[in-house]
């Protein structure tokens, strides 16, 4: 019978062969669902608990995973009550996607950096304090910090800014206890604009960093034994 390791590698081989663009199809999960069919049902609680690497995925794909089932409505609920918490803190734009699943908060990239640097500045803490809570439980949250930029400056340059203002983030939580074992950091450079880049007003939209809080294992085991609505 297969062992867990070797089936969980065969799983990353053979993921890396799929086009990333595919990730409406969840390449992953279904890579996964393949692979677990090959064991009996005795073995599959021991593989489904092998935890996929985050930090090899697309920031689509991390988005699109793990899939909910029957702890979707739980999971929701969840999501709700700490969208409601982060909003008394009147800092960040928040919105719910992937069917009201996911939490993405936007913060302006002025309230974190002053312009082309990349040391946090003393007023980052009060936007970025919020979200420690968020990172107190190990794998309760899957959190991608997706920094984007303008486009002053050379592609290169521009991701260079955003990949370091992103790891200086990432620091942050950790120096201040929070636990980011399951944060994954990506530079955006100035590929995914939301505004303009011919106007002043469009250039500062455009630099900002994205916060994502995707359910981890963790909430979804807690969603499974029914824990979620007492924390």
């Amino acid at each position: 019978m297969m062992n867990r390791t070797t089936a969980f590698a065969i799983l990353l081989g053979a993921a890396s062969f799929l086009p990333v663009e595919a990730v409406s199809q969840n390449v992953f999960q279904k890579a996964a669902n393949t692979i677990s069919s090959w064991f009996s049902p005795g073995d599959k609680k021991s593989y489904t608990a092998a935890h996929i690497d985050i930090s090899r995925l697309t920031l689509d794909e991390n988005i699109s995973i793990p899939e909910l089932d029957k702890e979707a409505r739980k999971v929701r609920s969840a999501q709700m009550r700490e969208m409601r918490r982060l909003q008394k803190a009147r800092l960040t734009d928040l919105e719910l996607v992937r069917n009201y699943e996911v939490i993405k908060a936007t913060i302006a990239a002025s309230n974190l950096f002053l312009p082309n640097d990349t040391v946090l500045s003393e007023k980052a803490d009060i936007f970025l304090r919020p979200f420690l809570q968020d990172l107190r439980i190990p794998d309760y949250y899957h959190v991608m910090l997706v920094m984007h930029s303008d486009d002053t400056g050379s592609e290169s340059y521009c991701i260079d800014l955003t990949r370091a203002r992103a790891r200086a983030v990432r620091d942050w939580f950790s120096r201040n206890g929070g636990n980011t074992d399951y944060v994954v950091v990506y530079e955006a450079g100035a590929f995914a604009p939301v505004a303009s880049n011919r106007t002043m007003e469009g250039r500062a939209k455009n630099r900002r960093l994205e916060i994502y809080l995707i359910p981890g294992e963790k909430m979804i085991d807690m969603a499974r034994r029914g824990q979620l609505d007492k924390r």
